[in-house]
């Protein structure tokens, strides 16, 4: 997974305008809305966990995330201390505030989850918008809380006071924070969360797995890497060549989230020997990427997305496209048929939103608009196409065409019109790029 920026709020500035401009008696003019008021913050209530211990007196920290760059440094938002007590519990009574809009996570640091303090013990949980908090909310924060949310915020984050996007990735930002809700529950400190479309899968062993993983080091009295201890060990095995060794478990995650392939196998040894969370993997994983699976294909061969960002499948053996929106789900009128689908091999996306299609097994290319609706003159079928496996455009809006069948490249007009046919060298193609220069 890869692969997901928060709009910079001025009202303070407008509102300086809009008072200039009154000021001056400017006619015909209006002033610009504010933007949302940050408003004091509901209660909010919950438990730490290391694995099924509670951690007493651990430190609660209340966050937004950025909007001014990639690892700029947030701000504990609390106005007071709050710390966990003996059973792990914990209560914000609404001393914060944030703005409709800004995403919110929580994370505990130290504690003793029942062996002695353990200041490496970093446990992370990510709220969503502040606008969708209820005093009603439970957080129930734990290590499956804290890969799940660590692993959909990775490209935002460099450390666990430091996500954020720039101000132009809003969207970003806002769906890897809505990722956060399919993979894991924060209410109930369960992998596979509320936000999981139906027909989806979420990761669940992988992220039980490494929740347990991670567990080893916060059930214990910490370490440094470099010493002999269980939590030292794991953050030199975490460590990439170069790079700095984490400091805490949630540092521990995001290094693991960032470099999936890097001692997978050893690093799943230090999987609790009395694991916490259930089900998991009962052999070392090839390496820790994680995904969510969609069902409902029967062969996928290709993917693109479009300028809304939904996912166009398409799905070779059942003859259709599907196209996906940002939560997962089908778009209406999904899966698209008809239009000459016949075993479709590749799709790709014009400037124009248009959603071309090759179709190997009949030598032809669809052509669907935005909304799914047939391009006039789609199915096109030009000299030369013969079992197209994939296509690309160039700057100048020409698709080429990777004919499997006739051992041949095909520039195309994007009327559909052959301009070219390139036959040198060309033997099975099966793939095409475009060189930007």
């Amino acid at each position: 997974m890869k692969p997901f920026e928060q709009l910079a709020r001025i009202a303070t500035a407008l509102a300086a305008v809009a008072a200039t401009i009154a000021m001056t008696g400017c006619s015909g003019m209006t002033s610009a809305s504010p933007g949302p008021a940050a408003a004091a913050g509901v209660s909010l209530h919950g438990r730490v966990y290391g694995g099924q211990q509670p951690i007493a007196g651990s430190s609660i920290y209340l966050y937004v995330a950025g909007n001014t760059g990639y690892g700029a440094t947030n701000t504990n938002i609390l106005n007071q201390t709050v710390t966990t007590d003996v059973n792990g519990n914990f209560n914000i009574t609404g001393d914060y505030t944030c703005t409709t809009g800004q995403q919110m996570y929580i994370v505990a640091m130290g504690g003793n989850p029942g062996g002695g303090t353990n200041p490496q013990s970093g446990i992370m949980a990510a709220l969503g918008d502040c606008s969708t908090l209820t005093p009603s909310s439970f957080i129930s924060m734990n290590e499956v809380t804290t890969v799940g949310s660590v692993f959909a915020l990775a490209p935002f984050m460099t450390g666990y006071n430091t996500v954020g996007s720039s101000a132009t990735n809003a969207a970003g930002l806002t769906r890897a924070f809505a990722s956060v809700r399919k993979l894991v529950d924060v209410s109930l400190g369960n992998s596979a969360g509320p936000g999981l479309p139906a027909g989806a899968t979420a990761p669940s062993t992988e992220i039980n797995t490494l929740a347990n993983v991670v567990a080893a080091c916060v059930n214990s009295m910490g370490g440094t890497a470099g010493d002999n201890s269980t939590c030292g060990k794991l953050f030199s095995l975490a460590t990439p060549t170069g790079g700095t060794s984490p400091a805490d478990t949630i540092g521990l995650t995001l290094a693991i989230a960032q470099h999936p392939s890097l001692q997978a196998g050893a690093i799943f040894l230090y999987a609790a020997s009395n694991p916490p969370f259930a089900p998991f993997l009962t052999t070392a994983p090839a390496d820790w990427t994680m995904s969510i699976n969609y069902t409902g294909f029967t062969t996928p061969r290709s993917t693109t997305i479009d300028s809304g960002n939904n996912v166009w499948v398409a799905d070779s053996t059942n003859n259709t496209v599907t196209v996906l929106g940002q939560t997962g789900v089908p778009t209406s009128g999904s899966p698209i048929s008809g239009n000459g689908l016949n075993g479709p091999a590749a799709v790709a996306m014009d400037a124009s939103g248009n959603g071309w299609v090759a179709n190997q097994g009949a030598s032809s290319l669809s052509v669907f608009t935005s909304s799914g609706g047939v391009l006039s003159g789609s199915p096109f079928s030009p000299v030369g196409l013969s079992g197209p496996d994939a296509l690309a455009f160039d700057a100048t809006g020409d698709i080429w065409v990777a004919n499997s069948g006739n051992n041949s490249v095909s520039e195309l007009s994007s009327s559909g019109v052959n301009l070219q046919q390139v036959t040198t060298g060309v033997t099975a193609p099966s793939a095409i790029a475009i060189n930007p220069k």
